[in-house]
């Protein structure tokens, strides 16, 4: 995986996957699928309380660890099946409720999946490496459950 911070505090993580990317798409939008790896490490435990996954549509999802939960929420703002998503992001317990942006792109190469994923509009240099340090625990647990 490579990472790369731009100008502006956002931050772009790219993957392959050797599956179809239907299967990938499948797993950023199904609320099983996303309880088993959307969380940095397996030490959290993650609920889905709403995915509702259309233009528009909201979701909430909680990290479960023993320090504590972490809960983040946003809304869909673009999709299109199997290709894309796109979707704001926000922490609930966030002081500043700062609303940050998520596009996930997957193109279809090499047998596999490319999966480009670019988080905007975070607050400062401390909130992209801390966010890049859970991007890149989550997507290591993604492998698990698409490459299964």
């Amino acid at each position: 995986m490579s990472a790369q911070a731009s100008p502006g505090y956002s931050l772009t993580l790219e993957r392959h996957f050797n599956t179809d990317r239907d299967t990938v798409f499948k797993a950023w939008t199904d609320a099983t699928a996303l309880s088993h790896w959307f969380a940095p490490s397996n030490d959290f435990r993650t609920v889905v309380h709403e995915l509702d996954v259309c233009v528009g549509g909201k979701y909430r999802i909680a990290m479960h660890e023993d320090d504590g939960i972490h809960v983040v929420y946003g809304e869909y703002v673009y999709i299109e099946a199997p290709e894309s998503l796109v979707f704001t992001w926000a922490w609930e317990h966030d002081e500043d409720a700062v609303q940050m942006l998520v596009t996930v792109e997957l193109t279809e190469a090499n047998g596999g999946t490319d999966m480009k994923l670019l988080h905007e509009r975070l607050p400062g240099e401390a909130a992209r490496d801390l966010h890049n340090e859970g991007w890149t625990g989550c997507l290591a647990r993604l492998v698990g459950v698409v490459e299964q």
